[in-house]
């Protein structure tokens, strides 16, 4: 686990759905999923020890073809465990914190809610401190889930004191976005049905407290102001 908070924000999901009950059987699209992949899936071991081959398959196509909310609350913090450690890297990012979005996650109960908004910032806390993970694809990720992006831009902004921030940011202006007619635009296709969270990123690159926040940093200066 990449440090205390994640680890803090992993043991929050357990705890948050711990009454969720396992599923006993799956509605799914027999093109899209096996009877063999559901085997796995539904295996009789703890939720802490399912494999990430078994989730995915079912995290590919759940909630549109496969299973619904209440199974995927069930598998939720086994797979947001697996994604902080590294382990899951199939669907993308973008598409698994996309499906909270499909299922509607933000009308859960409010401890649930918590726990994951816990997880999404401690995730993205992790990222700007360290070079494993891409923060432009992280922050496409979560703004598939979030619709508001002002915590977790402000806390980039904050973060820009260190190297591992600032050098996410410059992989961001140089090859996360591409200047088009009348402005830029996030490379990043996972952006194109979420305009208005592209947009806050775009605002934000452009805006007053990003560019005081990176004055000094020559190299970051030159392709803010661009």
């Amino acid at each position: 686990m990449p440090d205390h908070e994640l680890t803090a924000a992993v043991a929050g999901l357990y705890g948050a759905f711990a009454a969720v009950p396992k599923p006993v059987r799956l509605d799914y699209c027999d093109h899209c999923f096996l009877a063999a992949e559901e085997r796995a899936l539904l295996a009789p071991v703890p939720l802490t020890e399912l494999s990430g081959a078994a989730l995915q398959p079912y995290v590919a196509n759940v909630i549109l073809t496969v299973g619904g909310p209440d199974d995927f609350r069930y598998f939720l913090p086994r797979l947001l465990e697996l994604v902080a450690r590294g382990e899951f890297d199939w669907p993308d990012l973008e598409m698994v914190f996309g499906r909270l979005r499909f299922a509607e996650w933000t009308s859960w109960p409010a401890g649930e809610r918590d726990a994951i908004r816990a997880y999404l910032r401690a995730l993205w806390h992790a990222t700007l401190r360290e070079d494993g993970r891409n923060a432009g694809d992280v922050l496409c990720a979560i703004g598939n889930a979030e619709d508001d992006l002002t915590p977790y831009l402000d806390a980039w902004t904050a973060a820009m004191d260190t190297p591992a921030a600032r050098e996410h940011l410059l992989i961001l202006l140089t090859a996360g976005r591409q200047a088009e007619s009348g402005g830029w635009r996030l490379v990043n296709a996972f952006w194109a049905e979420r305009a208005a969270q592209a947009a806050q990123v775009l605002a934000w690159l452009a805006g007053s407290a990003l560019l005081d926040a990176v004055a000094g940093y020559d190299e970051l200066l030159t392709e803010v102001v661009r």
